[in-house]
């Protein structure tokens, strides 16, 4: 979504896909999940919604400072869907953080785990929506 617009202070994907067509070599669903949300297409025969519709083929639009969330151990959509969009935004020089969940998979379980994921997602939006980094550069000091 905010690859199509600017109308938000601030983001999070968790989890997210970001090149439909990585997602259907190597996702949990693999090339099942064109049936759905690929028009029964693929990606060498409908390029317009392989590229077109893929976040990381249109990085360079995006400009809302965005956080993404990823489990380390995710079996539904691989960690590199999350790395991979992250390394184009950094490249461009668009804010973007990245935090892995050790040992997590799809879902966050762990209750722990759990908690530093809801506490980092209200850090963030503490941090773009209220001008208030605070509680984010605690969580996340900078290197």
């Amino acid at each position: 979504l905010v690859s199509k617009t600017n109308l938000f202070a601030a983001a999070v994907a968790h989890a997210g896909i970001s090149s439909i067509s990585s997602y259907w070599g190597q996702g949990y669903w693999g090339y099942l999940y064109s049936a759905v949300a690929t028009a029964n297409s693929f990606p060498w025969n409908r390029k317009d919604i392989y590229v077109n519709r893929s976040p990381l083929f249109n990085a360079d639009k995006i400009n809302t400072p965005l956080l993404l969330l990823h489990g380390t151990a995710d079996t539904n959509v691989p960690t590199g869907e999350s790395i991979q969009l992250y390394t184009a935004l950094k490249l461009l020089g668009k804010t973007v953080e990245l935090v892995e969940i050790k040992d997590q998979n799809h879902h966050i379980m762990a209750y722990g785990k759990r908690k530093r994921w809801t506490k980092t997602i209200i850090a963030w939006f503490d941090r773009w929506l209220k001008g208030q980094p605070q509680w984010w550069q605690r969580l996340y000091p900078q290197k």
